[in-house]
């Protein structure tokens, strides 16, 4: 009987504070319905322009694919693969210590090249409104300047220079878990200045083969935009692009056991794009332009 009413009064408890916020700290309607016409005008009039992506249809199997480019290797306690120096994409990951089946001794493999059947991968880059400017793209061939292999402590430093007098420079990073962090720089030897605007990107062509559409697990793009949690499915990004304005968060695309997550430097804002054309393309860029 005391248990009983135990639960009686935490519900009640639990009901109380529910109501107390929902009267004294909840946006009202007027107040979401201005938020949300915000989110909607600052993504319509936003200048930084849209990230281009041509892609490739060669489906190659996974090995062919990771032979056909010159590579960099990563690799520290948790993680190994290799970056592609064409286009300079993380696009060859598999964790070392978890295992595809529970009693089976093939590792699980989450990125695959973009040449391959089940391409996923991540990339990174500048786009500018000048139509003029030579940029580095995912097909461009980039050089390794230093170190060659990537570990805990031992960055890579890619290059790629255009015949305008502009170098662009990427300093990779990993840590001993699974964070990569990508350093972009941009060395200007011209007398000119030039505006760019630095994106990110998850490239992925499948819907995985293995999806649980559960109704508590959310498998898919998502996000969060300034504390507020956005997950889309993969249907409704097929249907519609999804973007939105945010001064903070991240986003990525989860699967039932992993997520792969791009984080958008801090104190930079962005617009985030769920979208699809024959592959889903989950991604940021900045919309201040960054002059060099």
């Amino acid at each position: 009987m005391d248990s009983n009413k135990n639960i009686i009064a935490a519900i009640s408890l639990s009901a109380a504070i529910i109501v107390l916020w929902a009267l004294f700290f909840s946006p009202s309607p007027e107040d979401r319905e201005k938020i949300k016409q915000k989110r909607i005008d600052s993504v319509k009039s936003l200048d930084a322009p849209e990230i281009e992506n041509s892609e490739t249809n060669n489906l190659l199997s996974r090995k062919e694919a990771l032979n056909k480019d010159e590579r960099i290797i990563f690799e520290n306690d948790n993680v190994k693969g290799s970056i592609s120096l064409k286009g300079a994409i993380i696009d060859d990951l598999l964790f070392k210590n978890y295992n595809a089946k529970l009693e089976g001794k093939k590792k699980v493999v989450l990125l695959n090249p973009r040449s391959a059947s089940d391409t996923y991968y991540l990339e990174t880059g500048w786009v500018s409104n000048n139509k003029n400017i030579d940029l580095p793209n995912n097909k461009s061939k980039w050089k390794v300047e230093g170190n060659t292999k990537l570990s805990p402590g031992n960055d890579v430093k890619l290059i790629w220079k255009n015949a305008q007098g502009l170098t662009f420079e990427k300093i990779i990073s990993i840590d001993n878990k699974f964070l990569f962090t990508v350093n972009q720089k941009i060395k200007n030897n011209t007398n000119k200045i030039y505006n760019f605007y630095p994106y990110s990107q998850i490239i992925r062509k499948n819907i995985p083969r293995d999806i649980v559409n559960f109704f508590i697990l959310h498998e898919g793009p998502l996000g969060v935009f300034d504390d507020q949690l956005v997950e889309k499915d993969y249907d409704d990004v097929i249907n519609k692009k999804y973007s939105i304005n945010a001064e903070k968060g991240f986003l990525g695309i989860t699967d039932k056991y992993w997520l792969t997550s791009l984080i958008p430097e801090r104190n930079k804002n962005f617009r985030a794009d769920f979208e699809y054309s024959e592959k889903f393309k989950i991604s940021y860029i900045e919309t201040e332009a960054l002059e060099a």
